[in-house]
């Protein structure tokens, strides 16, 4: 009875050490995937590159390149809204013109939109960090065992292998129709009603759709090749 109950107590961890280790490899690399193309050279490149389509509204490719960054470096750095509340268009740019002086970059509404990205962000990358420090824990703690490395080792194998399910099932959805699985990705995230804008609105100017289907394929290529990497080195570790 009591060998029974011992046995029953080394399967749970490295059953939960699996699980942890299977659920942090999506999470890592995706977050790690859109890090980098969150970034200025990323916009930099969509900017520049032919066929990226054109503001109907009157940015050039030069106004995208000083305007478009500021999103991005509030999304990371510490400061308040005010960061972007604060920017200022020159009236001919504004849409409509203004005829009395200059005008805000983004509306109440983008205002309070991004507010909302840079906390699902946060929230994002503490709960990775919180999950690292797991992962960390369990490898100081139980590596020692090579019971517990191989559960290391399976539940990366496990979750490269759960990262190219959810990339398939993803893509097989935006292919069938982007526009859908693009308005559901934002129900999800969002308040209903916060992150719909006139095509005349900033954000639309400087992050238009083209943005978001280049980043989308940008973190799935990165995933795949992640999660493939992953696997080809994990499942060489499990076979010594």
């Amino acid at each position: 009875m009591n060998f029974g109950v011992s046995m029953a107590e080394r399967r749970l961890p490295q059953a939960g050490i699996r699980l942890l280790f299977m659920l942090a490899v999506p999470l890592f690399l995706a977050l790690g995937s859109s890090r980098l193309l969150l970034s200025h050279a990323f916009l930099r490149f969509e900017y520049q590159r032919a066929g990226f389509p054109a503001d109907p509204y009157g940015f050039t490719q030069a106004d995208r390149n000083a305007y478009g960054m500021y999103a991005i470096d509030y999304i990371f750095n510490g400061e308040p809204i005010a960061f972007l509340a604060r920017l200022r268009l020159p009236r001919e740019k504004c849409f409509p013109p203004s005829e009395s002086g200059d005008c805000a970059l983004f509306s109440q509404a983008e205002l309070s939109h991004m507010r909302d990205v840079k906390t699902l962000i946060r929230l994002a990358y503490s709960a990775a960090l919180a999950l690292a420090l797991v992962a960390l824990a369990a490898l100081g703690l139980s590596y020692r065992s090579r019971a517990t490395r191989r559960a290391i080792a399976s539940g990366l194998r496990r979750g490269s292998r759960l990262t190219l399910v959810l990339i398939c099932a993803g893509g097989g959805s935006a292919l069938l129709s982007w526009n859908r699985a693009f308005d559901a990705f934002h129900e999800l995230l969002f308040a209903a009603g916060t992150w719909r804008f006139p095509y005349s609105d900033s954000l639309i100017r400087l992050y238009p759709e083209q943005i978001f289907v280049d980043a989308a394929l940008g973190i799935a290529l990165l995933c795949c090749l992640g999660a493939l990497g992953i696997h080809a080195i994990v499942s060489r570790s499990l076979e010594l």
